[in-house]
């Protein structure tokens, strides 16, 4: 087993690698009661997982669905009804949605219990589950509600990869992919050199690119926790990202598909508007492009992406701010571009979209 520790906000937060799922629970705490968060999925596909709980399980059964205040107040009963209080943990077991929704609760319930996160989709492992940021949706609007707490432990178990079908791979692989390309050229060129080990899911190479994600997601979030500035550039594509998932809601789309669109908007933009070279844009194109990503059945209308984005939590009320790029491993705030503009650029973009 590998261990990292970081601190954020003075806390230490312990990331430990574990491959064999039977052992996952060798790292549980030894005192105090705990309680399970659980996306029901997981449970089916790995049912060794049934002998790590115990009698305090809280299910989720559709995640997505379920990352709503409604489903956060039905967690905050479940504790209160079970006993749960300061000392005791709440252990959070799934995706994104699942860890984000089991990490907002623990934030709230009596300002805050002990978390633990045990991500088992590739998006929770070098994304969602590390930087300390959980939320839920409001209304049609991602992670509206939410706040900033870390927790104690987050455990990757690589082998609850195995059971992802290929879409649900590829929504986590989107956030490596922009990982390397706010980073450095030499992060990108290890992926386009592996483009066949990464497909094939090579697990040691995975493991790899995983403790890699996780280190530059780390760093920026150590120096920056409260997003004044330097995390603002790991959301290179998701302010476009967030406007295509809002409109999505009634057919909702995965969080890395939409991921992989907000980047390709981020680079044209950004080489449209002369602040990209011509060779990163068409390194990290070629990148981007590499994987067979199913975008077909995803709404892209311009005019209801505008109106989302105008709602991001980034906006300063001067327009909108985008997260764009210079070159690669050189992103940037721009602040306050004209809506009229990015409603044209979107028209075009999806016009010309395959």
């Amino acid at each position: 087993m590998k261990k990292i520790i970081f601190k954020n906000q003075e806390q230490k937060v312990e990331i430990l690698y574990q491959k064999e799922i039977s052992k996952i629970s060798e790292n549980f705490p030894e005192h105090g009661k705990m309680f399970f968060v659980c996306d029901e999925r997981v449970l089916e596909k790995n049912p060794q997982m049934n002998k790590l709980l115990n009698e305090n399980v809280y299910l989720v059964k559709s995640p997505e669905k379920e990352k709503d205040l409604q489903s956060t107040i039905r967690i905050l009963k479940f504790l209160k009804d079970n006993g749960c209080n300061r000392n005791d943990h709440l252990i959070a077991i799934g995706g994104g949605a699942t860890t984000d929704l089991g990490g907002f609760a623990s934030s709230i319930y009596m300002r805050g219990i002990n978390l633990i996160i045990i991500p088992t989709s590739l998006l929770g492992q070098v994304d969602a589950s590390v930087g300390g940021k959980t939320g839920v949706n409001f209304e049609s609007y991602k992670n509206l509600v939410g706040s900033f707490f870390n927790p104690k432990k987050i455990i990757v178990c690589t082998n609850f990869l195995e059971s992802l079908d290929e879409q649900e791979y590829l929504n986590g692989l989107a956030e490596i992919l922009k990982h390397a390309i706010i980073t450095s050229d030499n992060d990108v060129d290890t992926l386009l050199k592996n483009i066949e080990k990464i497909t094939s899911r090579d697990n040691d190479f995975l493991e790899e690119q995983i403790r890699r994600s996780v280190e530059i997601k780390t760093k920026i979030v150590t120096e920056d926790f409260l997003e004044a500035e330097q995390r603002k550039f790991l959301n290179f594509g998701h302010t476009f990202a967030h406007g295509i998932e809002s409109i999505n809601q009634n057919n909702p789309i995965l969080h890395g598909h939409a991921v992989i669109i907000g980047m390709k908007m981020a680079l044209e933009f950004s080489y449209q508007e002369k602040f990209l070279d011509e060779e990163s844009f068409t390194k990290s194109k070629n990148l981007l492009n590499s994987f067979k990503y199913n975008l077909s059945d995803i709404e892209l209308d311009a005019d209801k992406i505008l109106s989302a984005m105008e709602l991001d939590k980034k906006n300063d009320g001067n327009g909108i701010n985008l997260v764009l790029l210079k070159k690669i491993g050189v992103p940037f705030l721009s602040k306050s571009n004209e809506p009229n503009k990015i409603l044209k650029f979107l028209i075009n973009f999806i016009d010309n979209f395959e």
